[in-house]
């Protein structure tokens, strides 16, 4: 039976420092939420605060309606956390799992059929008898999450659940992983850095910087209208850019035009671009003077960096000729690729928390020309 989750009014003090801000964020029962933030932006706080292992300084916490500051036992049991670390005891991967079941006063004969089976769904079934702590990091981080799954949880906690591996392993933990939620009613958080891995499962995504909520919405949402700068930072946008944005929308950079407008946002912006909407033309043409400094193969695609009024990387097919290092271009920004951003402290609005007011491609933003 999955949980609903909420946070109100929440601060946290580390130290005399305020380590979180959460106004209001509540978590449907049976929703994935992912935690997107850098290192130090509060993740692992937030986590520790729903799994009730910290109380708030201020505010209220609650799973389905109840403080976890006067829940006990009972709605503990509700939650499992898997930490960062798996922190396995040295005896045998099966004790491992059983142990919160043995906590839990679950008879022994059933104590092994629910453990075998959370195992079966991590794939790890046939390290059963195997000593937890020589396993590899990988096997251990698969038995950590089996031993929170085994007590069928209304609430899953994850922080950083594949930290540690390289991309391979990570790749196959977040497979085995989706298989081993699929079809369960279950409350999921999850706390990642990684843009690709917070999106991956999630319904929703809470991007955290610096201890607050900068935005929250689907992924889609957030890679298609970031709220500022160091959102579309995090998921992803390869270059971002200082602008300015005429009062008849012309988005410029040093003066020069990008191939954007932007109606509704005038004065200075930030221009956030994927790579491969760096769009590369002849040097007597319309856009950013730039030169050509580095050109290479990049996972089936050519990197190619350039500098001139500004640095920038641009992403190009495979298969197109390689312009040549040290030749002169003009770059323009693909709208479709791109999103223009308010500038921190430009507006009196404060920090856009959603997103749907930044203007994107269909809306606001468009081709000069276009």
């Amino acid at each position: 039976m999955a949980a609903e989750l909420s946070l109100r009014d929440v601060r946290q003090v580390r130290g005399g420092r305020e380590v979180l801000r959460v106004d209001n964020l509540a978590v449907e029962p049976g929703e994935h939420v992912s935690v997107l933030g850098p290192n130090g932006a509060g993740k692992t706080t937030l986590l520790r605060l729903l799994a009730a292992v910290d109380s708030p300084h201020s505010g209220e916490v609650t799973v389905e309606g109840v403080s976890t500051s006067r829940g006990g036992v009972a709605l503990r049991r509700q939650v499992a956390y898997a930490t960062q670390r798996p922190g396995l005891l040295s005896t045998s991967v099966l004790r491992n799992v059983e142990l919160p079941l043995r906590w839990r006063k679950v008879p022994r004969r059933h104590r092994r059929e629910l453990a075998m089976v959370a195992l079966e769904r991590l794939r790890v079934a046939d390290l059963a008898d195997r000593p937890a702590r020589g396993l590899s990091g990988g096997q251990q981080q698969r038995v950590s999450l089996a031993r929170a799954l085994a007590i069928d949880p209304a609430v899953l906690l994850l922080d950083e659940p594949a930290a540690g591996l390289d991309a391979e392993s990570r790749a196959a933990f977040f497979a085995d992983l989706e298989h081993a939620l699929a079809g369960r009613a279950t409350t999921v958080v999850q706390v990642s850095h990684r843009a690709e891995e917070a999106s991956r499962m999630a319904d929703r995504v809470v991007v955290l910087v610096d201890g607050c909520v900068r935005q929250v919405g689907t992924p889609e949402l957030l890679t298609r209208r970031p709220a500022d700068a160091s959102v579309a930072a995090l998921v992803g946008y390869d270059n971002l850019v200082d602008a300015h944005v005429e009062a008849d929308g012309t988005v410029l950079v040093g003066r020069m035009p990008t191939g954007l407008t932007c109606g509704g946002l005038a004065g200075p912006a930030t221009v956030a671009v994927f790579a491969n909407g760096v769009r590369l033309l002849g040097n007597d043409e319309p856009g950013l003077p730039v030169r050509i400094n580095r050109v290479s193969p990049d996972r089936g695609r050519q990197a190619v960096a350039v500098e001139g009024v500004l640095t920038l990387l641009a992403h190009l097919p495979i298969d197109v000729p390689s312009p040549r290092i040290g030749d002169l271009a003009r770059v323009v920004f693909d709208p479709a690729l791109s999103a223009v951003l308010p500038k921190a402290g430009a507006d009196s609005t404060g920090v856009r928390r959603t997103g749907d007011d930044v203007p994107r491609t269909g809306e606001k933003l468009r081709a000069v020309g276009g």
